[in-house]
């Protein structure tokens, strides 16, 4: 603000330096300490919690509408930080800037600042001190004292701009810090452009964003911009593109969508009813008059046309889970190897866990248990690499931690078996165990109405274990569900299920064992059902939670046309949430007699505050007669990067909200009780484990109620167009290339109105192009789930048809038997070219040419989504284990290439260099490996063999050391400096 005073003409640019380096000496001059910590809330949610603490902490900065940074000392700030519970980041500064810490230095600074000239501004000013403009102000030394001990209100001063209609923003600065944090704080469409950027080329950089401007409607000087640098104008070609096709082809005809089957169908009947004359027909389906002439006639049918169109395309969205029986041969799937058995502390001792484990016994298992607390990531890591050296790589690992649903003792809204799973994956990762990992939960699903769900809670386990499998394809097993009373023909049904049952879309990854049998999760159509006794039409109060969004405010429009009285919307903000006032205003004018319109501020993750809400609502004798649950948020994190508050933090408004609403709803007025839900939980998202999770518990929540005769609908969404994640263009632009477009918002609650008209309790709402949607996400392996669905069959048959189709089981095997004999530029050539592939792919590009010449990814086009999807495909053809960050690591094509040469044993060059690196590897471990008698005798016989062959004399040992051999009896130093004297290594 100090530069921009001097631009607009406040001071000359000797007083603006003599302010700045005044400012700069005397903070400096400050004693160190103190501490500044950036916290995920809005100000709002903050300062309650500055109570007590005024003289020691205070708002350093606004920076976003949930982006607020708090300084002053370091024990109350971080104190408080702990009390407002979201999510946080201490910044590494030296003083704790914009605080009482900084009082010492005000009356020096009022000094300097009185002692310099001012004039009013002549350009104008938005202060970062007040976020609104500044006149006469700016040309008193008080200002300047306060802009130092004052928060930075960068967020209002940006949502000021945009409320002025600013669309564009330019940064003149050394990096592109606040044009991201920029575009946190508005609401609508606006261009914030850098003008100088972090490691690129300023005069590069500069131009780019000059470009950009002027692509988003800004007024450039280009001859100002081209002054002397010999620029001309050049003709364009007549053909600007480059001969490319960016058309889908029409659909093969004889395979007509779900919704235009629909369409045609009643089509049919109704021409058919034009041929027969049938005027009565015909005036009952356009519901008219038989005297309406054809001026009337043709609205009619216009309106007919579009309503069956849409109809059709509402029940093409439309899907369900269900569960199918398998035949399985209980006897005759023996297991073999070392499997990992962990169980939660609090259930080691349990009859389930002692089944399980007889039971792997008895089909040939040796089995290594793995109790766990609440041990951090770390520490269980080296635990699992020390049983992996003790006793050899595992050939699975079974989880009972869901078993262990009791709250989690920090975060409420979880589980201790979750956090304990989330746990045991990343450390099995950070271990390299690449065993199948399965996930196993009791009463977490339910095959049918006779089996009644019992544990919402463990429900979480199912959505957090179908991330994984999108995620860690090479390592995952599956999810199975585990009866009450696990009896020896179930048992041995478990040890069937982690040998491998294989049915017609593959091996099965989602089971539920029961007394009846074996039963496998599936995806199918859900035709819409005729109206039951359950059926429900909006009247009287209806609470919506997350109502002032953009999801809840298109379900309040809907209710309002649809005959509710009082609409109720709550949201954290409640008033002071954007466009609240104005959709307040907006939905009381709908409704024939309008519609009464509550909202308040509410923190559903607070059951004081749902009670107190409820109270409120109620007070005048109308009960709640239907509440939409539609709080919450998204964010995309790798499972890898996540931590157990991540997942808190994503399930506290989702889970905490639902279960407080469960258990204080007065449910003898209650008539509909609506969970908005995702396809995350359905099938998986990569990248949403922590979203996957939460949702996967309201679903579950749904059938818990209806399985006690309430109430309940879960929706499992897809995206919908202008809200939620997909108001982010990324994200639209991915998703829509991956087969799953936006829908329209007016039919999604078309759409939901008959879920609830007919009575449904879980239902699945999306518009899914199979065509482009199958080949991704059966490319790593294949996925039982939706095997069954015709348009998945087309969809397989079709890739399996392709010139280069080839199973996910068969990729990695022919992907590197063609790495057979190559070596040096052959190989390195071979592993640029698949980099290029894939990325070609991933872009959407018909050729690698299009990526080829070294540009790095970001430039080609690369961003967080095709990043992740980037290194899913160059994990399914490897068969490596990437990491999330892979693209990166290594930003261009021609490292990551490099990288993966290094991953691949067949392209690991095996020189005399590389096996001392290897040597110096097990070296550094064998401290805590030969402290084992049984891990000593086998190494010292290994190493036997290996010095017997570069000596030519082979070494005869049964099971460990020969005493006939010299080399035997010496210590593992010894042995070691022995190789290192023959290799020469020092």
């Amino acid at each position: 603000e100090l530069a921009a005073a001097h631009v607009a003409g406040v001071f000359s640019l000797e007083d603006a330096c003599a302010l700045v380096a005044a400012r700069g000496r005397l903070m400096q001059a400050l004693p160190e300490g103190g501490a500044m910590v950036s916290l995920k809330a809005a100000e709002a949610e903050v300062l309650p919690h500055l109570a007590g603490y005024e003289d020691r902490v205070s708002v350093a900065a606004v920076n976003g509408p949930a982006a607020t940074v708090i300084s002053g000392a370091e024990s109350a700030v971080l104190a408080v930080a702990e009390a407002v519970g979201v999510k946080s980041r201490r910044l590494s500064v030296s003083h704790a800037f914009h605080s009482p810490l900084m009082e010492g230095m005000l009356a020096e600074f009022a000094e300097v600042a009185a002692g310099i000239s001012y004039a009013m501004p002549g350009t104008a000013i938005v202060s970062n001190a007040t976020g609104e403009p500044v006149g006469e102000e700016v040309c008193s030394p008080e200002y300047w004292v306060r802009h130092v001990r004052q928060a930075v209100r960068f967020g209002d001063g940006i949502r000021f701009l945009e409320g002025q209609g600013v669309t564009r923003f330019v940064e003149i600065g050394p990096a592109g810090v606040l044009s991201a944090m920029g575009q946190e704080c508005v609401s609508g469409p606006a261009a914030f452009v850098p003008l100088l950027r972090k490691d690129r080329d300023e005069a590069e950089a500069l131009l780019s964003g000059v470009a950009q401007v002027h692509a988003h409607g800004g007024e450039v000087d280009w001859e100002g911009v081209f002054a002397g640098r010999g620029a001309r104008r050049v003709a364009l070609p007549t053909y600007a593109f480059q001969r490319q096709r960016y058309w889908f082809d029409p659909a093969t005809p004889g395979t007509p969508t779900a919704a235009a089957t629909g369409v045609s169908s009643v089509e049919a009947r109704f021409w058919e009813a034009v041929e027969r004359e049938d005027l009565a027909a015909l005036t009952t389906t356009l519901e008219i008059d038989q005297q309406t002439r054809l001026s009337e006639l043709l609205p009619a049918l216009s309106s007919w046309r579009r309503g069956q169109s849409d109809r059709a395309t509402v029940d093409s969205w439309r899907y369900r889970i269900t569960w199918s029986p398998v035949s399985v041969e209980e006897r005759t799937a023996p297991l073999s190897g070392t499997w990992l058995l962990a169980v939660p502390e609090g259930r080691a001792d349990s009859a389930r866990v002692a089944a399980v484990a007889a039971a792997l016994d008895r089909r040939g298992a040796h089995i290594a248990p793995l109790t766990l607390s609440t041990s951090g990531r770390d520490a269980l890591a080296e635990r699992l690499r020390r049983a992996v050296a003790t006793g050899g790589t595992p050939a699975g690992v079974l989880s009972l931690l869901a078993l262990d649903d009791d709250q989690h003792p920090e975060h409420t809204a979880l589980t201790t078996g979750l956090a304990l799973n989330v746990g045991l994956i990343q450390a099995l990762g950070d271990a390299g165990i690449a065993a199948p990992l399965w996930l196993a939960t009791a009463g977490a699903v339910s095959v049918s109405g006779a089996d009644p769900l019992g544990s919402p809670a463990q429900a979480a386990t199912w959505g957090l274990g179908r991330v994984v499998a999108l995620e860690h394809p090479q390592r995952w097993g599956g999810l199975v569900d585990l009866p009450g009373d696990l009896d020896e023909r179930t048992a041995d049904r478990l040890c069937a299920a982690l040998s491998g049952i294989v049915g017609d879309s593959g091996p099965e990854d989602q089971l539920a064992l029961r007394d009846a049998g074996v039963f496998v999760r599936r995806l199918v159509r859900a035709p819409l059902r005729a109206p039951g006794r359950e059926s429900w039409k909006p009247h009287g109060t209806v609470l919506i939670t997350g109502g002032t969004g953009g999801l809840g405010a298109q379900v309040a429009r809907w209710l309002a046309r649809s005959g509710a009285e009082h609409l109720v919307l709550t949201s954290r903000r409640g008033p002071a949430a954007p466009g609240a006032a104005e959709l307040r205003d907006e939905l009381t004018a709908l409704g024939e007699g309008g519609v009464r319109v509550t909202v308040a501020a509410c923190d559903v993750r607070d059951r004081d505050e749902v009670a107190a809400l409820l109270r409120r609502t109620t007070a005048g004798g109308d009960p709640v007669h239907a509440v939409f649950h539609a709080a919450g948020v998204v964010e995309f994190a790798q499972l890898a990067d996540s931590t157990v508050a991540d997942f808190a933090e994503m399930a506290d408004g989702k889970v905490l909200g639902a279960a407080h609403l469960d258990a204080l709803l007065d449910q003898d007025h209650l008539e509909a009780f609506v969970l908005f839900s995702s396809i995350a939980a359905t099938w998986g998202s990569g990248g949403q484990s922590a979203y996957a999770s939460a949702n996967a518990c309201l679903d579950a929540l749904a059938e818990h109620r209806a399985a006690r005769g309430l109430p309940a609908t879960s929706v499992a969404w897809g995206p919908w167009a202008d809200h939620g994640m997909i108001e982010h263009g990324e994200v639209a632009e991915h998703l829509s290339r991956r087969g799953l477009p936006a829908m329209a918002p007016q039919l999604a609650v078309a759409a939901l109105g008959e879920a609830l008209h007919t009575g449904e309790t879980s239902l699945v709402l999306a518009d899914v192009r199979w065509d482009r949607f199958v080949p991704g996400f059966t490319a790593a392996r294949p996925r039982p789930l939706i095997g069954e669905l015709p348009e998945v069959r087309d969809a397989l048959a079709t890739t399996a048809a392709a010139p280069d189709g080839t199973g996910p089981d068969g990729v990695a095997d022919t992907f590197l038997a063609g790495l057979a004999g190559l070596t040096g530029e052959g190989l390195d050539r071979a592993l640029r070219d698949l980099v290029h592939a894939q990325a070609a792919a991933v872009l959407g590009h018909s050729s690698s040419d299009a990526v080829t010449g070294g540009r790095p990814f970001k430039e080609l086009g690369f961003d967080s989504l095709t990043a992740v999807e980037l290194r899913n495909r160059l994990a399914t053809v490897t068969g490596l284990d990437l990491p999330a960050t892979l693209v990166f690591d290594y930003p261009a094509p021609a490292p990551l290439a490099e990288y993966l040469r290094g991953e691949l044993p067949s392209a690991r060059p095996m020189d005399a260099l590389t096996l001392l690196d290897d040597l110096d590897r097990w070296e550094s471990a064998l401290p805590e490996l030969i402290a084992d008698d049984g891990v000593r005798e086998r190494l010292t016989g290994r190493l036997g063999d290996l010095m017997a062959k570069l000596g030519g004399t082979p070494v005869e040992h049964t099971g460990g050391p020969s005493p006939d051999t010299e080399l035997l009896s010496a210590t593992a130093d010894e042995v070691f400096d022995f190789i290192d004297n023959e290799f020469g290594a020092s």
